[in-house]
């Protein structure tokens, strides 16, 4: 499969790489024009710095490119209200903070190179994904930086994370690729659907009263609002390859929240990724390890 762009297209810009040269300039000058009147504070790359702290136009610049730009103003000003909001709403009790705190998964780019000290309690789950730990308030989503799991404690929080992560509830279906395989769909507002991956054993055991197989399961999260699934269970392994890969980049194209556009492995609570992306062709190839081209084999061959 291929990302194709016309010769012709503009160049995307080296920090929001979501936007063009000209349309992250842009966004860049809204920032600045939305905080006149604030001192110290600067636009550089993807971060807005001020002497509070920084803060990354990743999220909003993923909102702007789905938007006509005459638009980008109310979405400037809405996303900056929300992240002051935010903090304000951060609850201050242990006890409250356990009780709002997630697992998520998020992009492993998410954080630009001058922020990422800040987060260095993240860690990675595979190629594309990484897991950080969120506040789930009023009004937005909170990712907590290394202060703030300090002073609660980060064990605390990633126990507290899972629990709440296990009891968050998720839409569900079931559809049909094209060569039968069964693809189990976990979607939903919430902003943790995708991050069921993390739990994705407790996930399967919920909405389909079975355990997953030894095999494990094929997933994709292509946003924050989807999750589809396949357990390795019977001869359609190989059509699901196929079936969850294009739902995955699809739908990591035309929903808001982009996560991955890769196609996962989910094996003993282990995720390995079976994309690879040629970056300088914009193409993807699907390349199984062996230990999995044997599985989806016996599978094939009935055995």
């Amino acid at each position: 499969m291929k990302f194709f762009r016309s010769k012709a297209a503009p160049r995307h810009d080296p920090h929001l790489t979501a936007l063009t040269v000209q349309q992250a300039d842009y966004l860049r000058g809204l920032v600045l024009q939305h905080h006149a009147g604030t001192p110290g504070i600067t636009v550089v790359g993807d971060t807005l710095h001020a002497p509070q702290g920084t803060n990354s136009l990743y999220n909003l610049a993923e909102l702007c490119r789905r938007a006509d730009p005459r638009e980008w103003p109310q979405l400037v000003e809405r996303h900056f209200r929300v992240v002051h909001g935010a903090a304000a709403a951060t609850p201050q009790g242990s006890d409250d903070i356990l009780r709002s705190a997630y697992l998520r998964l998020i992009p492993d780019d998410a954080f630009s190179p001058e922020t990422a000290p800040s987060f260095s309690y993240v860690r990675p789950v595979a190629a594309g994904l990484q897991e950080a730990i969120s506040l789930d308030l009023p009004e937005a989503v909170r990712t907590l930086d290394d202060r703030f799991v300090a002073e609660v404690g980060l064990d605390a929080l990633r126990t507290a994370g899972r629990a709440n992560l296990v009891r968050e509830p998720v839409g569900y279906d079931v559809a049909h690729g094209q060569g039968g395989a069964a693809m189990h769909i976990a979607n939903g507002e919430s902003m943790f659907v995708a991050s069921k991956a993390l739990v994705l054993d407790d996930l399967a055991r919920a909405v389909t009263g079975r355990e997953l197989p030894d095999e494990g399961a094929l997933f994709t999260v292509p946003s924050r609002h989807y999750l589809v699934f396949h357990p390795l269970a019977d001869q359609h392994a190989v059509e699901a390859i196929n079936d969850l890969a294009a739902f995955g980049l699809g739908a990591y194209q035309d929903n808001p929240g982009p996560l991955s556009p890769r196609l996962y492995w989910w094996h003993r609570g282990a995720v390995t990724s079976l994309t690879h992306i040629d970056e300088a062709t914009r193409s993807f190839s699907i390349a199984p390890p062996e230990e999995l081209m044997t599985v989806l084999r016996r599978l094939r061959d009935g055995a």
